[in-house]
């Protein structure tokens, strides 16, 4: 099987555990053609809180050039991938939770969920950190290390203690959760089969 191919079936797993680990329930600004139908046919049925899923939609590789002028370099390939071939909203996954890449002609909502924290991104981006998530339990930043990009165009995911940033403007306590989105992917899909 060739690389691109086996990619694009991790990705099509990955996205799949969404609904494993969040309910998806949807937020009541959920763009329309990721909502779930409701069923109206019982009164029960009203009172449903409703669902989203992750929607596939082709995007041209060209939309990552305006977010690309605003970050310090090149984001993993993986998640280039992702990103140009899924949409979907915030997901909590366990083990983080992934900012949102909703649907829409290009890909300015992503770009406004990954620089939605002005205090975060003023320290963290001109260190060439690119957050993308967040811990699960806390508001602690989860990024792509783009210093230590690799040969295979991946790199690190790194924790970062959200205190010092926001009170101080500089990067305190901070750890590696996964060597590489890679790595991450497989981790939740993982998860997600046992």
């Amino acid at each position: 099987m060739s690389r691109h191919k086996s990619d694009a079936n991790l990705l099509n797993q990955f996205v799949d555990c969404f609904g494993r680990f969040d309910d998806l329930l949807a937020p009541d600004d959920a763009p329309q053609e990721m909502l779930v139908p409701q069923s109206t046919e019982t009164w029960d049925s009203w009172s449903e809180l409703g669902r989203w899923l992750p929607l596939r939609m082709e995007t041209e590789a060209s939309a990552l050039e305006p977010l690309y002028q605003k970050l310090p370099g090149p984001l993993p390939q993986l998640y280039e991938q992702l990103v140009l071939h899924w949409r979907w909203l915030e997901v909590d996954l366990g083990s983080l939770v992934l900012r949102a890449n909703p649907p829409g002609p290009d890909l300015e909502g992503l770009e406004a969920t990954l620089l939605r924290d002005p205090v975060l991104t003023a320290t963290l981006l001109p260190a060439g950190y690119v957050p993308f998530g967040r811990s699960a339990i806390d508001y602690d930043p989860l990024c792509f290390d783009l210093n230590a990009m690799n040969d295979a165009q991946d790199c690190p995911i790194i924790q970062f203690e959200h205190e010092a940033i926001l009170c101080h403007a500089k990067i305190g306590d901070h750890e590696q959760r996964w060597p590489s989105f890679r790595d991450l992917i497989t981790e939740v899909v993982a998860r997600a089969d046992v």
